[in-house]
């Protein structure tokens, strides 16, 4: 028997899962084993995790220095802590769908999301009316106490 089980992204070519049975028991369990692997989509047989996988990519992908510095840190700061141990085989649509719509609201996955109360790290910076000096100055002193030298 065989199974359509999609297209292969990289060939285009049809993916048809294959099995034979003696008896006919035998086929109707194997065509429900086929038509199940079809429908859940080929799973990764390894144990590999989504951070191995980035770290194989990294070490044979061609890019510019300051495209791979981007990638590092946001596989290093972002990916990995939120996916890096998972397995890839148990990596699902909903699970990449729930981190895109968090990094998307939020770059800090560990944001609640109430507006910038977590991540505010400018001090509030008020204008005096009665300070003779022009407003920058004061916004620019309140800046240097909180960052450093400017």
């Amino acid at each position: 028997m065989r199974v359509y089980a999609g297209t292969d992204p990289l060939t285009g070519k049809e993916i048809r899962l294959k099995a034979t049975a003696k008896t006919a028991e035998r086929a109707q369990a194997e065509l429900a084993r086929l038509l199940e692997q079809a429908s859940v989509g080929q799973q990764p047989e390894s144990a590999a995790t989504v951070g191995y996988l980035l770290d194989q990519y990294m070490a044979v992908a061609d890019l510019d220095v300051s495209t791979r510095e981007g990638y590092e840190g946001y596989i290093r700061h972002t990916i990995k802590p939120a996916l890096g141990g998972m397995e890839l085989r148990k990596l699902r649509g909903p699970v990449l769908d729930t981190f895109y719509a968090r990094l998307r609201r939020c770059g800090d996955l560990a944001c609640t999301g109430r507006p910038f109360t977590e991540h505010r790290n400018v001090p509030v910076l008020i204008v005096d009316p009665g300070d003779s000096r022009p407003a920058y100055r004061p916004f620019a002193a309140g800046l240097r106490d909180v960052f450093g030298r400017l």
